[in-house]
């Protein structure tokens, strides 16, 4: 076992993460058992997994090499941005013209402020969120690279983001907390891609760790009844890490190459499934005027679902020609 199972399965970890956030997404789906349908509602841990690989990601590629900032943080519009706007314009656009939405709003979420101001009709927080997250990692990595004491530089980090959070949802600023909750996985993210860098060994020790944290989440979320998303996201913050482990042994291990192809295919254009997803894919009410047969939703969301899917590996390519465009320093 080595934490660079990690980076060797990264796309189908993010695919796998896909699948469970569309499944979250698809809010009146009953799967007709309990069990089925607490499974369908912990994809909200999906994004846990994007923050967390993301920061193991940018960790490895700024060890092997040396960025100034400013070109760094382009890098990283040159990847996101794109997708964002090829999505939120029309989508922003669409809600104006519905009524849904005031020209503030398109400001807002063309601005990247719209998670922060929270104004009606903003658009998905993932990019906002995850923009200032990138913002911070040059330095973080720094930090952390130096840091003798790194695992208690992480609790530190994941104390005061939690500590922070609870005082967030008392004073009612609760709808900041998609990012803030993700904090302590990014970090954790950042330390694993120093790790992978370091050849660092997984050891017995390592295996405990987080094994222990596995069956804490899992204690956790078995004491606290209810879905609430605090519940939730105290236990992805314990369990995310040894899931991804587990799940990367696994594909290392089963012979499962082409389950191992369509995860691949998903995590390779999951940002573009991800942000139809959270837009246009999720008018159901509308949606479902036009195609909706049977009882229980289940044709409809596997059309939408298959079609989500389509358009945003058709989105990703469109992108994709379009960076080559542009120059090198922002691809």
């Amino acid at each position: 076992m080595k934490y660079s199972l990690l980076s060797k399965y990264r796309s189908q970890l993010m695919g796998l993460a896909m699948l469970a956030v569309m499944l979250f997404h698809a809010g009146d789906l009953d799967l007709k058992l309990r069990a089925l349908n607490d499974w369908r509602r912990l994809g909200f841990g999906g994004v846990d997994i994007f923050v967390t690989l993301s920061g193991m990601g940018l960790a490895m590629s700024l060890s092997s090499r040396e960025r100034e900032y400013g070109e760094f943080m382009a890098r990283r519009a040159a990847r996101i941005l794109p997708a964002y706007f090829a999505v939120m314009l029309p989508y922003t656009l669409c809600l104006l013209i519905a009524g849904r939405a005031e020209l503030s709003t398109f400001i807002w979420n063309s601005a990247l402020l719209n998670y922060w101001v929270r104004c009606p009709g903003g658009f998905n927080w993932y990019v906002s969120g995850i923009m200032l997250l990138y913002a911070l990692t040059p330095p973080a990595v720094k930090l952390l690279r130096r840091c003798r004491y790194r695992v208690l530089a992480l609790l530190a980090v994941a104390a005061a983001a939690l500590a922070v959070s609870q005082a967030l949802m008392h004073d009612d600023w609760w709808y900041h907390l998609d990012i803030l909750y993700r904090v302590p996985g990014f970090a954790v993210g950042i330390a694993i891609g120093l790790w992978i860098v370091e050849g660092r060994s997984f050891t017995l020790r390592d295996g405990l760790v987080w094994a222990a944290l596995l069956v804490t989440g899992a204690v956790y979320r078995h004491l606290r009844v209810g879905h609430s998303y605090a519940q939730l996201a105290y236990m992805f913050t314990l369990t995310t890490v040894p899931v991804c482990l587990a799940l990367a042994f696994l594909f290392d291990r089963l012979p499962v190459a082409p389950l191992r192809r369509a995860l691949g295919f998903l995590g390779d254009n999951s940002l573009e499934i991800y942000l139809l997803n959270v837009s246009f894919f999720s008018e159901h009410g509308f949606l479902r005027r036009i195609f909706d047969p049977g009882p229980g939703h289940y044709i409809y969301y596997m059309v939408s679902f298959a079609l989500n899917i389509l358009l945003g590996w058709a989105l990703h390519k469109l992108i994709g020609r379009l960076r080559r465009l542009t120059p090198e320093v922002v691809r």
